[in-house]
This record gives structure tokens, C-alpha cells and sequence, in this order.
């Protein structure tokens, strides 16, 4: 039973699928972040072990805003350096940490594979979601997707030589740009995700989340917003 994190989590009516984005403050008020160098940070992971109870040890990811997903459990006492985790295994937690780029998390509709992968703009622009889609071995149709807390489109711009970098994938990309007058753009990420997904051939019926604002939304962390200072969330998912 969790007393300490808060919580937004997909609304799946999945037998045994456990996921979650834990917020930046907890019950009690007080900070939680899951960064990989200070004391809160192990203490908040520690409890996050008392609360998952994992059959095995959580591999935290050295995220690199690649696109290498890994298969769970690894057995290795370094970080390994990896955008995304999954696991057919129960009671094995798949874990990414942001602070405004997108956590998306997966299953299947029979609750018998998850996985989460940490989206950023490079993580996007390098296909990460088709490389984890990659990994199930159902039927697209058969497969979930909730897109975690991320930043929005409004609190997000980005140079005319990134959206060129961004329209060279696709033209259809131009729908996720809006120009400013100071020549910067506004792009929207989860419309990214979106559009990936169901250039993927996941329902829509079957993709939800990307409903927040980590920069205005105090709830969150943001590195944008809060610079050095930002801790990190962690989205998480297993079978229970």
C-alpha cells in the first residue's frame, strides 16, 4: 500500500498492471525526486522498492536520449545505458526518470508484457516508440500506450534549425509546429507521440495520457523550469 508517493497513473482496465508516475512532492508534502546523485534521491527510490516490492532489484537506466531498449531483469551493478526497459517477467519493474520529456508506458491487452521508454525530442526523432513496439510480439491492435507527465506545447521552443531537423523525418510534422513572432517555434511532443503511435497502428482508442504541463504545473518537475535545481520523477511500470 503506498502511504508516501503521489500519483498519476493510466486509467487501464488491465488485470495485474501496475503503472505510475510519482510526483514531486509526496503525501506528506514533502520533496521526492528519483535523480541518480543525492541522498533524496536513494532514499526515494529505496521506499519505491518498499511500495513495488519487485521480485528483483530495479534497474535504473543511464538515459542518454537514445533509443536502446533493454530486456528486464539485467544482471549488472553498473547503470546500463539504455532510453527504455521491458519485461514479460512478473513482479519486475520497468523504470524512466524525466523532468519534462515524455515517459510512455506499454502493455499488452492481456497484461502479459509492459515497458516504458524516456521520450525527449531526440528520443522521438530516433524512433524510440517503433523500437520498443518492436519488442512485443502481439498484434499492434493488441497494444496500450499512456503518455506520462511531459511538457506541453506552449511552454516549449524551439529553434527554426530544430523543427528543420524534425521536418527532414516528415513533412508531416508540420503539424506539431506553431511559428512565434520572435522566430522561435512551439512544438508540441506529445502530438509527436501521437502521431507515431498511430503511424505505428496502436489505436487510438488505445493511447491516452498527455494531458499535463510539467513547466507550469508546480506537481511536476521541470528542467526547464528549474534548471540545476529540477529533481527527476519516475514512471514506472510491472506485473503484478
Amino acid at each position: 500500500m503506498n502511504t508516501f508517493f503521489t500519483t498519476v497513473s493510466p486509467d487501464w482496465n488491465i488485470p495485474n498492471i501496475k503503472a505510475h508516475t510519482f510526483l514531486a512532492k509526496g503525501m506528506d508534502s514533502s520533496l521526492v525526486s528519483f535523480s541518480h546523485h543525492d541522498l533524496l534521491s536513494f532514499q526515494c527510490r529505496q521506499k519505491l522498492e518498499e511500495f513495488a516490492k519487485p521480485a528483483y532489484p530495479v534497474n535504473w537506466l543511464l538515459q542518454v536520449h537514445g533509443n536502446r531498449i533493454v530486456e528486464l531483469p539485467a544482471q549488472s551493478d553498473v547503470l546500463i545505458e539504455a532510453d527504455g526497459g521491458f519485461t514479460s517477467k512478473k513482479r519486475t519493474v520497468c523504470a524512466v526518470i524525466t523532468a519534462d520529456c515524455l515517459p510512455i508506458v506499454f502493455t499488452n491487452q492481456y497484461g502479459t508484457q509492459v515497458g516504458v521508454v524516456h521520450a525527449g525530442r531526440k528520443g522521438l526523432q530516433k524512433n524510440i516508440i517503433m523500437e520498443m513496439i518492436k519488442t512485443f510480439n502481439d498484434s499492434v491492435e493488441e497494444i496500450y500506450a499512456w503518455i506520462g507527465p511531459g511538457i506541453a506545447a506552449g511552454s516549449y521552443p524551439v529553434s527554426s534549425e530544430i523543427r528543420e531537423e524534425v521536418l527532414a523525418i516528415s513533412l508531416a510534422y508540420e503539424a506539431v509546429f506553431t511559428k512565434e513572432e520572435d522566430g522561435h517555434y512551439l512544438m508540441d511532443l506529445y502530438e509527436v507521440a501521437r502521431m507515431q503511435l498511430a503511424n505505428l497502428g496502436i489505436l487510438k482508442s488505445h493511447i491516452s495520457g498527455a494531458a499535463w504541463n510539467t513547466f507550469t504545473d508546480k506537481r511536476f518537475h521541470s528542467a526547464r523550469r528549474d534548471k540545476d535545481q529540477s529533481g527527476r520523477m519516475a514512471t514506472v511500470v510491472w506485473i503484478e
